[in-house]
């Protein structure tokens, strides 16, 4: 065995390519593969199609040389792919991780470098006792929109060497090499096409051999090559720099890249951030300065460096094992953003866990405990760039999920470490103050470095930089007070005037000691530039993302179709006013330019804001998935973005038919609040009724889960009466349901019973099973809180009959739950315990969560009617942690009241007094009625042990504030222990 480790799954390892000899009826032929995990190599179907025999070879004629018999694995039926199983010898590596497997982006124009190595037939050399094939690396690109009619890569690569063989390709002997984009596989080199010349190959793609694949065929192949059967595979990441780069570190965001190229010294502020970084206690280190002092440019160099293994001052600590790179002016900064970017650092599996953990609901807080949990003690870098846009003027948070993601930073013990740019510093609490550091860029570059800076701007001498003295670039320096990006738009003004030819001193007379220098010299500059300019200037800033020059053409040429754009784009970067990340091939506008363009923008004509969001929008929209191929939150990331464009737009019908298609998805995958976001920004600006009747239905059910119900009533009443003026009886039925189910969360039982049975009747007519049982679950619950178990029983059974035809599982839960809490109500306590050990079962069987917390909470009540409240504590803090992952505050709140006069009934009064307060705080959020029941409790375990009487009036108080619910504890239970509330417990 050798004793060198092979390589790690990272990358193309040399070793692991494999030569493929088949054994077939018309004779021996060559073909190629790759080892992509111990015991399997994966190439091109036909190469082994018909084969008699099959040996694969690797490292041939070198140190390690091994080989062996292969058989065949898997291979599809309309697929040229294939996998073989081999025993590799002992000589062979033994220790080979998975091979890594990835996808391109076919919904827009790109070039991607990719590479191959395998055995061709014009690398066939002579040697005395025969021939031999040598191996051959092709290095080359993908386009990926060609080919997509067939479903393969189109690999454009150096013209074979030779054509030995008239009667077969130069390339034959190549089908089967895996195709690499970066350090992922994409897909096998299956054909050369002599009549596309000698440089274009062909292969499978796979991902789309994933998509073509029946069930039975996909969960195969995806066993054998370590892929999750649900989620879409990663997108490659090609391109990555050479050098330095530190093995484990994964980027996760758009660098900041703005003026990363301009960079000068900064030698005591990068020393600053590094002592602060490598410093444990520290979690947050903020730069702070006016715009364009280069702020984001030292943030971009530092992660940089941190990126290529090196720290950026002379304070040295652990390498961080991920960078994350978030700006308000880029993808946002948000709470789900900031999970979701965390989540990719650690891989396909951990992301598909995450994933599912958001999907499961639950609150902020918990999930930033997953997120924890996942990270570990791996140390994070993440940038937030622009956070100025998140805080009021004097620095305090003003954005709520900006404060929960600080809040769960500074409290937990191992943390990522936060490094921001910010116009103004934060303002943080006293206590965490010294938590946080504050770098300051006051001034602008040095005299020395703002000079050489100048000439960097100037290295053809076309402008004349280079002619001038030290004294005279000194004298311009002085004149912008070395801010990096005036000293840009210095170069970029006198490349903008061909005719006049201005000195450098000619630019800066009419800007001499101005307040905000570079704002001047930008608004001056964008004078100068003509319509055309200024039409590509306003779609990159209304875009507010970096965008591939294919996708900017694409959207200026629906405004306006003579517009040269990748003409003007080129004369805009010249002019330093576009950014360019070439890593990513991208463009991008300074914040500072995109403000300024954005207000620019004309009121009339085809470039006028609204036409230019609009046209923006469509191009989303042309960008969107299919609703059955929604897997993520990432694929409805273009309706996310065409929405945001047409509320901008003005559009906000368009904007809300998007939403709409949308909103439930969100709601059902953990991300209410988004929902909850999106329908404000088009409440109350609604014209279409059809629309808004949509709209009131969508946005009912995100209060529904995110409160208060008080609002959820308001939206299914009016979305009622429009339902009933446009006879839309699908929307009707939905509404009503709704309603009643609103009307039962808020306690108001007396409303609920005609809505609901008007929409289980409306549902049976319509022929809709689902929300027929939907409205019979609503309906059972209502029945059961209006104290009539035997009606609840009743509607239990007809959920029971529905759910017999189709065994369906998950109906088969909800006759269960809608069974114990009518036994619950009836108070037939020991049936109601074991009902909810089963309904909590049968959810979890159903891969659904949707009522556990429900079951559990009624289990944990009827123990404590058995005199059970150690058990039942214990079932109720189970419950109470099922409804916080469902985002309810109310079922978390109901959940908490009950542990909390559980812990009572145990004698433990302060845990009831401190859960008490939770369930008060919870409570208040859904605009529960038993929000005043809980203060009242944890003012009588508060007074319990010192004022015994006092206890007694706190516990007649919450006795009370309860509305007899079957779900929550009994006033009698209460005031029974207000007659002893010193007494035994």
């Amino acid at each position: 065995m050798r004793p060198e480790p092979a390589a790690d799954g990272r990358g193309l390892d040399p070793h692991r390519i494999a030569e493929v000899i088949v054994e077939a009826g018309g004779g021996r032929r060559r073909g190629s593969g790759y080892r992509i995990a111990p015991g399997l190599i994966l190439t091109a179907g036909h190469v082994v199609a018909d084969a008699t025999a099959v040996v694969v070879r690797c490292d041939a004629d070198r140190d390690g040389e091994w080989s062996a018999p292969a058989h065949l694995a898997w291979a599809g039926r309309d697929t040229d792919l294939a996998v073989l199983s081999v025993v590799a010898p002992a000589t062979a590596p033994a220790h080979v991780e998975r091979a890594r497997f990835g996808r391109i982006a076919d919904d827009r124009h790109g070039v991607i470098d990719v590479h191959a190595a395998g055995f061709p037939l014009w690398k066939r050399r002579s040697r005395p006792g025969g021939t031999f094939r040598e191996l051959h690396q092709a290095d080359g690109t993908v386009a990926a929109l060609s080919n997509l009619r067939t479903g393969t890569l189109e690999i454009t690569v150096a013209p074979a060497g030779a054509d030995p063989d008239p009667g077969a390709s130069p390339w034959a002997g190549m089908s089967g090499a895996a195709v690499w984009a970066g350090a992922r596989i994409i897909g096998v080199v299956a054909e050369h096409h002599r009549t596309e010349g000698a440089g274009r190959l062909t292969a499978v793609r796979l991902d789309h051999v994933l998509r073509r694949l029946d069930a039975t065929e996909r969960t195969e192949l995806t066993r054998l090559l370590g892929l999750s059967d649900r989620e879409p595979l990663p997108l490659a990441e090609p391109g990555e720099p050479p050098g330095g780069r530190v093995p484990d570190l994964r980027v996760v965001g758009v660098p900041v890249a703005y003026g990363i190229e301009l960079f000068k010294n900064r030698t005591s502020e990068r020393d600053s951030i590094a002592r602060h970084l490598s410093d444990p206690a520290i979690r947050m280190v903020t730069i702070t300065g006016p715009r364009g002092i280069g702020k984001s440019a030292l943030a971009a160099k530092v992660m940089d460096l941190l990126d290529r293994g090196a720290w950026p001052g002379t304070a040295q600590g652990p390498l961080p094992s991920g960078l994350v790179n978030l700006s308000t002016r880029t993808s946002g900064i948000s709470l789900e953003r900031l999970y979701f970017d965390c989540a990719r650092l650690l891989g396909p599996e951990r992301l598909a866990e995450l994933r599912a953990a958001w999907a499961a609901g639950g609150t902020p807080q918990d999930r930033l405990s997953e997120l924890h949990a996942a990270l570990g003690e791996r140390l994070v870098v993440i940038l937030m760039d622009n956070l100025e846009d998140l805080l009021d003027d004097d620095g305090s948070v003003a954005d709520e999920e900006l404060a929960v993601i600080l809040d769960w930073l500074f409290r937990v013990r191992s943390t990522p470490r936060l490094l921001v740019t910010s116009q103004v510093p934060v303002r943080l609490a006293p206590e965490l103050r010294r938590f946080a550091a504050h770098v300051e860029l006051s001034e602008g570059l040095g005299p020395t470095e703002a000079a050489a800076l100048l000439r960097e701007l100037d290295r053809d001498g076309s402008l004349g930089i280079a002619e001038l003295s030290d004294d005279e670039l000194l004298h311009a320096a002085v004149h912008v007070h070395g801010v990096p990006r005036a000293l840009e738009l210095l170069i970029g003004a006198l490349a903008d005037d061909t005719v006049l030819l201005p000195s450098l001193q000619d630019v800066l007379k009419d800007f001499t000691r101005r307040h905000d220098v570079v704002a001047d010299l930008a608004q001056d500059r964008y004078k100068r530039l003509d319509e055309r300019a200024h039409a590509v200037l306003g779609v990159l800033a209304a875009l507010r993302t970096p965008v591939r020059q294919g996708a900017l053409e694409e959207i200026v040429a629906g405004l306006d179709p003579q517009l040269p754009a990748a003409l003007v784009l080129t004369s805009l970067v010249r002019r330093h006013l576009v950014s360019v990340d070439r890593a990513h091939r991208t463009f991008a506008l300074h914040p500072l330019d995109a403000e300024i363009a954005y207000g620019r923008m004309p009121r009339q004509g085809p470039h006028r804001r609204q036409a230019v969001e609009r046209r923006i929008a469509d191009w989303y929209g042309r960008l969107a998935r299919p609703r059955g191929e929604w897997r993520t939150l990432e694929d409805i990331e273009p309706n996310r973005r065409r929405f945001d464009h047409l509320v901008r737009a003005g559009d906000h019908d368009d904007a809300a038919r998007v939403l709409g298609e949308i909103s439930e998805w969100l709601v059902w995958h953990g991300s209410v609040l988004a929902a909850v976001s999106m329908h404000l920004a088009v409440e109350g600006r609604i014209q279409d009724e059809r629309v808004r009747l949509a709209h009131a239905v969508a946005y009912g059910h995100a209060r529904l889960s995110a409160g208060p119900m008080e609002q959820a009533v308001r939206l299914f009443g009016e979305a009622v009466l429009l339902a009933e003026r446009l006879d839309d009886r699908p929307a009707l039925q939905n509404a009503l349901f709704g309603l009643g189910d609103a009307h039962r969360q808020l306690g108001d039982q007396g409303a609920t019973i005609a809505p609901l049975t008007r929409a289980a009747e409306l549902a049976r007519e319509l022929g809709d099973t689902e929300r027929e049982v939907h409205a019979l679950l609503s309906l059972s619950l209502a029945h059961s809180y209006l104290g009539d178990g035997e009606s609840a029983l009743a509607g239990a059974e007809r959920l029971t009959q529905l759910a017999s035809p189709e065994g369906d599982l998950l109906t088969k839960a909800r006759a269960g739950n809608a069974r114990t809490i009518a036994l619950l109500t009836l108070g037939r306590w020991q049936e109601t315990a074991d009902a909810g050990a089963e309904t909590a079962r049968a959810y979890r069987a159903a891969d659904s969560r949707e009522a556990i917390a429900y079951a559990l909470n009624a289990q944990g009540i009827a123990l404590l009617a058995l005199d059970a409240p150690a058990r039942a504590a214990a079932v109720l803090e189970e419950a109470r942690h099922e409804a916080s992952l469902m985002e309810n505050p109310r079922a978390e709140g109901v959940c908490l009241l009950n542990l909390a006069w559980a812990y009572w009934c145990d004698g433990r009064t302060e845990d009831a007094a401190a859960t008490a307060d939770r369930a008060s705080a919870a409570l208040d959020i859904a605009g529960a009625g038993q929000a005043a029941a809980a203060r009242s409790l944890a003012q009588a375990a508060r007074a319990l042990a010192t004022a015994p009487g006092e206890a007694a009036e706190a516990l007649n108080r919450a006795a009370a504030a309860l509305d007899g619910n079957a779900e929550v504890i009994r006033p009698g239970w209460v005031l029974e222990r207000a007659g002893r509330p010193g007494g035994e417990r």
